[in-house]
């Protein structure tokens, strides 16, 4: 992962127009473009198995989105969380998610280069942006750790290395940790 700091001009994500589409993942943080590589074959499996449990469950109200899939921020920055539940309301297939709309869930698949990013600058960032729900999954336990936002901080909901995690929001789901993995 690598972090570019541009002196008195922040990047935002017009900035990420002009650079060249090289299969690496741009999000842009308080100014801040943060370049990860592209995710390994474990990450991806997990995503995957993510987003059947998550479609499994979704209602009529509700879309489950993986990345690459842009949630602009209206600061200028735009993160790409691993898989998103969304309004299905708040879905425009022409674009990604616009500023100022709040996903329901953000789900972030562990990296061995990412996992303290994802633990503190993005918990942080998902706080403070107001989103209800955010898991982060590490396929080396496996384990899940699932926040809830409780008067504005999260508040661990489980945090699980065996056995099954079952949640009733953003609608009920259940996901045996084994299966995640297999």
């Amino acid at each position: 992962m690598i972090v570019t700091h541009r002196g008195p001009q922040p990047f935002t994500y017009e900035d990420l127009d002009a650079m060249p589409d090289d299969g690496c993942k741009r999000e842009v943080i308080g100014g801040s473009l943060i370049v990860s590589p592209a995710p390994i074959g474990e990450h991806q499996s997990v995503v995957v198995e993510l987003v059947f449990a998550l479609r499994a469950g979704a209602t009529t109200d509700t879309k489950v989105m993986v990345a690459p899939f842009d949630w602009r921020q209206a600061d200028g920055g735009t993160v790409q969380p691993d898989v998103l539940v969304i309004r299905r309301r708040d879905y425009d297939p022409k674009s990604g998610l616009a500023a100022g709309l709040t996903p329901l869930l953000v789900v972030e698949v562990a990296s061995p280069s990412n996992i303290s990013y994802d633990r503190t600058l993005k918990r942080e960032l998902y706080q403070s942006l107001g989103v209800p729900a955010y898991w982060l999954v590490d396929p080396r336990g496996p384990s899940i750790l699932a926040l809830r936002l409780v008067q504005g901080s999260y508040i661990t909901e489980a945090e699980l290395s065996t056995g099954t995690f079952s949640t009733d929001f953003p609608f009920p789901v259940r996901i045996a940790l084994d299966d995640l993995v297999r």
